[in-house]
């Protein structure tokens, strides 16, 4: 038996609304765009903590100090753990850049004013340390003079410039220092420069000798005269 109430009951329709649901299309392209926008910002700073380092360059002498940049091309802030600047054992060779009064000694010697020995105070720097380097961007500073007698410029020296950085978000700080352990990034970075005509030219060189040889040879500007016999005079 039919139950007449029941089969009489006309089927409801519901029309089809195609623009029923524009806010939850909406709302899933917008999240779509952030997560993509997100990703796309972390896979780059990520690439970016991985390849991007911290880079040393000397800039130009400015008076008996050096001016020097410090860039950072990681994407995350940095922080200078160490900066120190060595100068190792080598014979000093300089000039005196005005006339100067000796004193003799009595025994066939002279002393120069304020001693025959002189210290290197650029050795003494260490304002970096601590210092924050913001990411992608440059950092000048300026390194103090490479003797401490203002009549005197020195011909030739090599000094050695250790540096070492460290995120300063702590967390990326502890995933740094794994990839340090395991060799994956360098623990220091450390470049030996060669001083000649008051200016820093990076070098590979052992001694001092090797460093002027390379450097008369590689550049003919360089007016170090007695150093470059071969370009002296031009």
């Amino acid at each position: 038996m039919v139950n007449r109430s029941t089969s009489n009951k006309p089927n409801p329709f519901k029309r089809p609304i195609p623009f029923a649901t524009p806010k939850r299309w909406i709302r899933k392209t917008v999240h779509a765009g952030v997560t993509l926008g997100l990703i796309s910002f972390v896979s780059t700073t990520t690439y970016n903590f991985f390849v991007g380092d911290v880079t040393l360059s000397f800039v130009k002498p400015h008076g008996r100090y050096y001016a020097f940049n410090l860039e950072n091309e990681n994407s995350v802030d940095q922080i200078v753990k160490r900066f120190e600047v060595e100068y190792p054992p080598q014979k000093p060779i300089a000039h005196t850049t005005r006339a100067i009064y000796v004193e003799p000694t009595g025994t066939g010697g002279y002393v120069l004013p304020g001693g025959n020995t002189s210290s290197f105070p650029v050795t003494e720097f260490r304002e970096l340390n601590g210092k924050m380097l913001p990411a992608n961007k440059i950092t000048p500073f300026l390194m103090p003079p490479i003797n401490s007698k203002n009549y005197l410029q020195m011909d030739a020296a090599v000094f050695d410039v250790t540096f070492e950085t460290a995120p300063k978000s702590k967390a990326l700080s502890l995933i740094d220092r794994m990839l340090k352990a395991v060799g994956l990034r360098n623990k220091v970075t450390k470049q030996r420069y060669l001083v000649v005509d008051n200016l820093w030219i990076p070098t590979n060189s052992v001694t001092v000798d090797d460093a002027v040889r390379l450097a008369c040879r590689d550049d003919d500007s360089l007016s170090v005269g007695d150093l470059c016999p071969a370009h002296a005079g031009g």
